[in-house]
């Protein structure tokens, strides 16, 4: 195929001296109608492909953009062809002139649509983000890379064009092939960069296609647990129970293992450990765990067991299980059977200070005097204190709980509790079908 470009309505009067050289004759009507032909057929496929772009673009929003931008480049690049094609068609094979302006044209239109959509595309993707609302860092950052990528490929672009002009003519070829070199180079650059983030994306795809996560899943990775806050592309942030958010790559999740604790259902069971004295009745810390159990409102009766799990000269380790309907429940349950345990034991051998623990407050003094201060620990609600005394009211039940026991916590709460029966229902289908 020969090269191909635009060619100006002053086609004709470029074409007949070519012809008359090259010993083709040529009738200046023929040129001029076939010349307008083409541009009229060039036309009115631009406004096809435009009318169509708008019509998908009703409901996706890069094609409309594309159909705005690409309308000037995409004109020339058709025009072109539409006239090379005429004038080899009216003069049986087209003269040399002809071909080198329609090469130098071409390549040009073709350079200017591709730095045209390049731009278009990484407008109409970051189109979706507000960057001008409070909190919206993370968008505001990956505009700023990809104004950054987009100015780098657009200079990639015009490199590789002028590369396609200066190889038309030989004269300029070796010019040409150290841009051509160039452009290679950064190709290379560019392709060993992304080659972790195509892994990733791959990754995530996988992750998509598996339904190994969702959005609102509790899960825990490298010993951190929270909630799936948003899945991307590349990544997974997850939401900890402390505020914190992890960015999970997401070729960690597909390459390690990690937990799911509302994959099939939201209930869970946990764990605590206490290192007791040898010779402790375990019967009676048995006992103990039920009538503490038994107690709490957030234990939802379905397991209940204690287990010697170790036994050394000096200590004695029991491991306590139980179960809950969801994580933020079980956390603040083994919190509570944690403490209720340890006071338990301590009334059971009064005036004993378990290894490691703090010295007795010396006399005078409050076990709050020097400790922060409780109502700005949760910076939530403002506790009452006895007047004319440094002593602090607090509630056992509010204060010893971080998911359950105040409005704020059950609130908190919800955020942990999987992505809700709907979603679980649906993966359990997936799995019986």
């Amino acid at each position: 195929m020969r090269p191909m470009a635009v060619l100006a309505v002053t086609v004709p009067s470029a074409v007949l001296p070519a012809a008359a050289s090259g010993g083709t004759t040529l009738a200046p009507a023929a040129v001029v109608l076939a010349v307008a032909g083409a541009l009229i057929v060039a036309i009115l496929l631009t406004e096809a492909v435009a009318a169509l772009l708008r019509a998908v673009g009703r409901r996706r929003w890069l094609w409309a953009h594309l159909a705005r931008r690409t309308r000037g480049p995409l004109r020339v690049l058709l025009a072109v062809l539409a006239v090379w094609v005429a004038v080899g068609v009216v003069a049986d094979g087209t003269p040399h002139g002809v071909d080198v302006a329609a090469a130098l044209v071409g390549i040009a239109a073709g350079a200017w649509l591709l730095a045209v959509v390049v731009p278009a595309c990484v407008d109409a993707a970051l189109g979706r983000h507000r960057t001008d609302a409070p909190g919206h860092r993370q968008a505001r950052g990956s505009r700023a890379q990809a104004a950054a990528l987009r100015r780098a490929a657009v200079a990639v672009v015009v490199t590789a064009g002028v590369a396609g002009l200066l190889g038309v003519q030989p004269a300029t070829r070796p010019a040409a092939l150290v841009l051509a070199a160039l452009v290679a180079l950064a190709l290379v650059a560019a392709v060993a960069a992304v080659v972790p983030w195509l892994r990733d994306v791959a990754a995530g795809v996988q992750l998509a296609a598996t339904d190994a996560v969702r959005l609102d899943d509790v899960v825990s990775v490298d010993g951190v647990w929270g909630r799936v806050e948003e899945i991307t592309t590349t990544s997974v942030v997850v939401q900890a129970w402390d505020d914190r958010r992890v960015v999970v790559p997401a070729r960690r999740l597909t390459s390690a293992p990690f937990e799911n604790w509302t994959r099939r259902s939201a209930e869970i069971v946990g764990t605590v450990e206490l290192d007791l004295e040898p010779g402790v009745p375990v019967a009676d810390v048995r006992a103990e765990l039920l009538r503490v159990l038994e107690a709490n409102d957030l234990w939802d009766r379905r397991l209940a067991v204690l287990q010697v799990v170790d036994a050394t000269g000096d200590r004695v380790r029991v491991r306590a299980a139980m179960s809950a309907a969801d994580a933020p429940r079980l956390a603040d349950l083994a919190c509570d059977v944690r403490e209720a345990l340890v006071e338990w034991r301590a009334r059971q051998r009064p005036g004993e200070r378990p290894p490691g623990a703090t010295p007795a407050p010396a006399a005078g003094t409050t076990p709050t005097e020097g400790a922060p201060s409780p109502s700005g620990a949760t910076g939530r609600r403002d506790r009452a204190a006895v007047p004319g005394s440094t002593t602090v009211l607090v509630d056992p039940r509010r204060d010893s709980r971080l998911f359950t026991g105040s409005v704020f916590a059950v609130e908190r709460s919800r955020a942990f509790t999987g992505p809700g029966p709907e979603a679980l229902a649906e993966r359990d289908a997936a799995v019986e079908g």
